[in-house]
């Protein structure tokens, strides 16, 4: 098969209210994946105490960082509900990802069957499998609770008790800490939903390795059907990048626990694919190919660009990321920010920190540069993230042109101050600011930098993000000493750099 590599970068914001796991209000899962049948799940759940009459019920139609409707609810079935006598309730289904639940105040149980979402990574159906649950029983579960979990739309913000009932030899990799109730039973609390569907979990007899870098606690867990003891070989590998991020942050990770959850599936072709789901504290991975010998490499750029996730979207992001809605989500027009900075920080990082070579540098600008000039250039970025769903068309130029205007921006920066601020200190500016439980405002967010840094600041966002005007690549790679071959896409060095040049390089990319 050709190579494939899809990418899919999901983020769930959660607010800092915390309710107490102890209180009665509560949803109260359970989760069979013991026993299961026709590769379906049984769910069931006692809703929080109530006086509704009626209550709308809703599994997710998408999620954060999706752009198309992936409608979770189409593989629910079987939904009834139940007072404490076993008497059923009347519900209805309103449509493919929500269901009205009448008399709730009487409600007992809720039960329903979940399909797995994705057979095999071969198929080829639309959305990522890693948005997905798989169930292979006795083998692997890999769960994202927004296929499996649901909510009442008037009763949000309430903390949830899952219940697990799996083989006794299993074991839970995730952010949150499961708990074992017995050999065949775990138990996982979560603040509220949008805590539960941020924190995936995989299912399987564990290969694991435990990293501390600094104050975070970095697990890898690796599941493949045939091949064990491999999570520290990747381990390793994550261990290095994690090391030189913490240096880029300025000394400290901004997360107590992170986790690398991994699949790899067994193929006779040629080539790999990946699809790789991100969340604030893990990301899931999934690979297929004839061999593994590429899983080393192609986590590495996979583990550099989830990690920067935890700056922005997590630390910084606007209201509607903080109140996402997972029927009718409104998009953000910061998408140049969440994706564009995040992938330039990617590529800044392994030259600053003295990881590669200025030839490898040159090369990844090269590469974004084409990848960009794949897409139309002459709209709006804020425009775009603004009808992410309607523009997916353009969505992957916040990989190609998205870190083109940070390297940009950077060296903007670096000019205005005399060197002394970058992107960086911006964003470790911005996160100070706001931080997981704060947001900005959509429309005020070029303002709110520009106060922060410099009035030509302001110009530099109209002009390239919000405008048209085409990114500066010769012009701002000229002031530190890089010539650009517009004709040809080439970056080079320049043969003679003045001073300037060689002082602002230098203060850009430590070379």
């Amino acid at each position: 098969m050709n190579k494939l590599i899809k990418l899919v970068f999901v983020l769930v914001i959660f607010p800092t209210a915390l309710i107490a796991q102890a209180s009665k209000q509560k949803y109260q899962y359970h989760i069979d994946l013991l026993h299961m049948s026709d590769d379906e799940v049984t769910v069931s759940f006692t809703p929080p105490r109530n006086t509704l009459k009626e209550g709308k019920f809703i599994i997710p139609k998408l999620v954060p960082g999706f752009y198309q409707a992936m409608n979770f609810g189409q593989y629910v079935s079987n939904l009834a509900a139940t007072d404490k006598k076993g008497k059923k309730i009347t519900v209805e289904r309103l449509d493919q990802n929500s269901w009205m639940v009448h008399d709730l105040k009487n409600v007992h149980r809720i039960s329903y069957q979940v399909a797995d979402g994705w057979d095999s990574l071969k198929q080829n159906t639309q959305g990522a499998k890693s948005a997905g649950s798989t169930f292979k029983k006795d083998s692997v579960f890999v769960i994202n609770y927004n296929s499996l979990v649901g909510y009442f739309e008037e009763m949000k913000d309430i903390p949830y008790q899952i219940n697990i009932t799996k083989n006794k030899d299993f074991y839970a990799s995730s952010a949150l800490d499961y708990q074992q109730k017995d050999k065949n039973t775990d138990i996982v609390y979560a603040k509220d939903y949008r805590q539960l569907v941020d924190s995936p979990v995989l299912y399987c007899v564990p290969d694991t390795t435990w990293l501390k870098i600094g104050h975070t606690e970095v697990l890898v867990s690796f599941y493949n059907k045939k091949e064990r003891h491999y999570s520290k070989k990747i381990a390793l590998e994550i261990e290095n990048i994690l090391k030189n991020q913490q240096a880029y942050l300025g000394g400290t990770l901004p997360v107590n626990k992170y986790a690398f959850l991994i699949y790899y599936e067994s193929s006779n072709e040629k080539g790999f694919m990946g699809d790789g789901l991100e969340h604030s504290q893990s990301t899931v991975c999934l690979y297929r190919s004839g061999n593994m010998s590429f899983l080393p490499n192609a986590l590495n750029r996979v583990a550099s660009h989830e990690f920067f996730h935890i700056v922005t979207p997590l630390n910084i992001h606007s209201g509607e990321i903080q109140h996402y809605d997972f029927l009718n989500p409104s998009m953000s027009e910061h998408l140049w920010l969440y994706e564009g900075m995040t992938e330039y920080a990617t590529i800044h990082m392994p030259i600053k920190q003295k990881m590669i070579s200025l030839e490898d540098f040159e090369k990844s600008l090269e590469e974004k540069i084409k990848g960009m000039k794949e897409f139309d250039n002459s709209l709006s970025f804020t425009e775009i993230s603004k009808n992410a769903m309607e523009r997916q068309d353009q969505y992957m130029n916040f990989y190609q042109k998205g870190p083109l205007l940070g390297l940009c921006l950077d060296i903007r920066l670096r000019e205005l101050s005399g060197g002394k601020m970058g992107t960086q200190d911006l964003m470790l500016q911005l996160m100070k600011k706001y931080g997981a439980g704060k947001y900005f405002n959509d429309g005020d967010l070029f303002d709110e930098i520009t106060a922060m840094t410099f009035p030509e600041i302001r110009t530099f966002f109209r002009d390239f993000v919000e405008g048209t005007q085409p990114v500066p690549l010769k012009e701002y790679l000229a002031k530190v000493g890089f010539n650009y071959d517009e004709a040809t896409g080439k970056v080079s060095l320049s043969p003679n750099p003045d001073l300037k040049q060689t002082a602002l390089r230098k203060a850009w990319i430590s070379q």
